[in-house]
């Protein structure tokens, strides 16, 4: 049903720090991913999009950079667009 994947920089969506300053064992692990995908949810929302019916969040991935990444569904080829949109606010 989405098949069409984009991946965007987890980086270049958050600057958060993925651990906080303090202990938390396995609740104190990935904020910047968290960070990110959230990010992506909210832009993609802003712009009508709906989860599980527009878009899918695969997991994650690495760019050819080799920066890790979030790996970002369509179902219309027509806005991975969108994506691009992003990158231009922040």
């Amino acid at each position: 049903m989405f098949k069409h994947q984009v991946k965007l920089s987890i980086d270049a969506l958050s600057t958060r720090p993925n651990h906080l300053p303090i202990e938390g064992g396995a609740l104190n692990a990935g904020y910047t991913m968290v960070d990110a995908l959230a990010v992506v949810s909210n832009f993609l929302g802003n712009h009508g999009l709906i989860y599980r019916k527009d878009w899918w969040w695969e997991g994650n991935g690495w760019t050819q950079d080799m920066d890790q990444a979030l790996c970002i569904e369509f179902k219309e080829e027509k806005n991975k667009i969108l994506v691009q949109l992003l990158g231009e606010q922040r």
